[in-house]
């Protein structure tokens, strides 16, 4: 795996440096870390001769912070330090279009870049996204929601999805059941993460799971979608895992499969 970081010395840039390390140490692969030093923001700048001067200073500073940080974490994984020029999203942009990331982490300041990049951006902290239907195959995600909101601090935004589209107009009753289970499980699930102090959010939306999973990851900006995988217990979710998987080129932001519990 590549991951780009797109670094700008705040305390969220180095937690996604940490993050990409420990990501990399786990499943392989190299680090590189872009820090773009914007000189543009000094044309016609009226704070004084030496603003441009103080301002290279602190970025040299940022670019230390992240070696130490290198140099205390990423013990025997391939890392690099790339420092450029010019207007920091374009920059990253076109870094990134030539340097084929997996993955690209980066602070919220470059939430512009998500759906330009070419690779999934992973915005830290964020926004994951959990979807839910009326089994309890999401319990199954659980753990892993709990990892990414511990090392990226982002909050989780649950969606129960109802697939509507299976039901005629004869079937209200099954529709009704299919309504009501899915909105007592994501009340369930919000429950147990809320209880564990992480910071939720809940929609319901009818349709197709794959569909309405993609334009609400779209409509929120989120940094990461979780979904259940696997199993013998029927899932609407499974279904939707499947044809995402299918079809990558869809989904713009990073997708983390998890493989459900038989008994979920």
């Amino acid at each position: 795996m590549k991951i780009l970081v797109a670094y700008d010395g705040t305390i969220h840039a180095k937690k996604a440096l940490k993050y990409g390390i420990r990501k990399i140490r786990k499943e392989g692969g190299e680090l590189t870390l872009l820090h773009v030093f914007d000189r543009n923001c000094f044309v016609d700048y009226d704070a004084g001769p030496k603003a441009e001067e103080l301002t290279r200073a602190e970025a040299a500073q940022q670019l230390e912070a992240a070696r130490n940080i290198i140099l205390e974490t990423a013990a025997g994984i391939p890392t690099r330090i790339v420092s450029e020029e010019g207007d920091a999203e374009q920059t990253v942009l076109r870094y990134a279009a030539t340097d084929h990331p997996d993955l690209l982490l980066a602070p919220p300041s470059y939430k512009g870049i998500v759906k330009s990049a070419r690779c999934p951006v992973y915005l830290i902290p964020g926004t994951i996204l959990v979807p839910v239907d009326d089994t309890d195959t999401s319990l199954s995600t659980l753990d892993r929601i709990r990892e990414e909101v511990a090392a990226t601090g982002s909050k989780v935004m649950l969606l129960g999805v109802v697939p509507i589209h299976l039901y005629s107009k004869e079937e209200k009753r099954g529709l009704e059941k299919v309504e009501k289970e899915t909105s007592i499980r994501l009340k369930r699930i919000n429950k147990m993460l809320v209880d564990q102090g992480i910071e939720t959010k809940k929609i319901m939306r009818s349709g197709y799971p794959d569909e309405e999973i993609m334009k609400a990851a779209d409509e929120f900006s989120v940094s990461m979608v979780i979904l259940p995988s696997g199993g013998n217990t029927p899932s609407e979710l499974r279904k939707a895992a499947a044809i995402i998987l299918g079809e990558k080129d869809r989904m713009i932001h990073p997708l983390l499969v998890v493989p459900a519990t038989e008994t979920a």
